[in-house]
């Protein structure tokens, strides 16, 4: 009896590998109808997951368990036995096989949305979606002169002074939006506050905090200094219009010496800046789809 409810177990439990299961199409795309969808973003997502297959895994094998009881009862002791040991050997087997699936997916999706240097989002997944999003402007900004550092310390020094910009950045503004990495020294930051006052003045607090603090390296401590570009988002406006106003306000910091903050709105109002020249760089760093 011990022998046949583990085997129910373990049946329901490799229900888990669809991937590696062998049947005809059609039978396991009704097998996996019912199968929780592996959609994992985060560590909760994870246990979310792992519970939710254990108990469908548990519920499968006790259903098969009841039944065959039904059809070959003998006596009480030996069905509640039975389900006992169907429940405890199906959880001990779902569990782990869930589990290892499940960080199998959930290490595949931040592969694909994650910066492996920063931890931030890539440029892909920090630009997944924004035309239909809502959110209250565009913010990108550059390390200065990180090409000097680079040639001064090398690169290895000049990785570890990306990867604490990206989580100084991420600390002190990740609760205004969506924080990623661009590419090279460059970061963004979608911000959804709807305090643009308040948002400015934070974007100037996290400047403030990277030039008055060192980065410490494995061998050096190195200080830095960022611009910023900051276009607040018009009605009707597309999300690459947008881009070319915050890079267009970034050169424009750039030009005027660096460790600042230019808002897009000002240039265009006393009409400040090269408008050709930075348009240009903007439409050629915009991806093209």
């Amino acid at each position: 009896m011990a022998a046949h409810a583990g085997f129910r177990a373990f049946a329901a439990a490799k229900l888990l590998a669809d991937e590696e299961c062998v049947m005809p199409r059609r039978v396991n795309s009704a097998i996996m109808h019912f199968l929780p969808h592996i959609e994992l973003k985060n560590d909760r997502d994870l246990t979310h997951y792992v519970l939710r297959t254990t108990l469908l895994c548990a519920s499968i094998a006790l259903a098969v368990d009841v039944a065959n009881q039904l059809f070959f009862f003998t006596n009480w002791p030996n069905a509640l036995r039975s389900w006992i040991i169907t429940i405890v050997v199906v959880v001990g087997i779902a569990v782990p096989v869930s589990r290892k699936i499940g960080s199998a997916q959930l290490a595949l999706y931040r592969a694909g949305t994650t910066d492996e240097l920063t931890g931030l989002l890539n440029r892909r997944a920090f630009l997944e979606g924004v035309d239909d999003s809502t959110f209250l402007a565009l913010i990108i900004v550059d390390v200065d002169d990180f090409k000097h550092v680079n040639d001064e310390h090398g690169h290895w020094i000049g990785d570890q002074v990306l990867r604490a910009t990206g989580a100084m950045m991420e600390q002190l503004l990740g609760d205004l939006g969506r924080v990623g990495r661009l590419g090279g020294e460059e970061f963004a930051l979608l911000a959804y506050c709807d305090d643009h006052a308040g948002m400015l003045r934070q974007i100037e607090a996290f400047r403030r905090t990277v030039c008055a603090t060192p980065i410490i390296t494995d061998t050096i401590a190195v200080s830095i200094t960022i611009s910023a570009g900051v276009a607040t988002r018009r009605d009707e406006q597309t999300f690459q219009e947008l881009f070319v106003r915050a890079d267009r306000a970034l050169y424009e910091a750039k030009a005027r010496g660096r460790n600042r903050i230019v808002l897009a709105e000002d240039i265009e109002a006393d009409g400040a800046g090269n408008a050709g020249r930075p348009g240009q760089r903007a439409d050629r760093r915009w991806p093209r789809h």
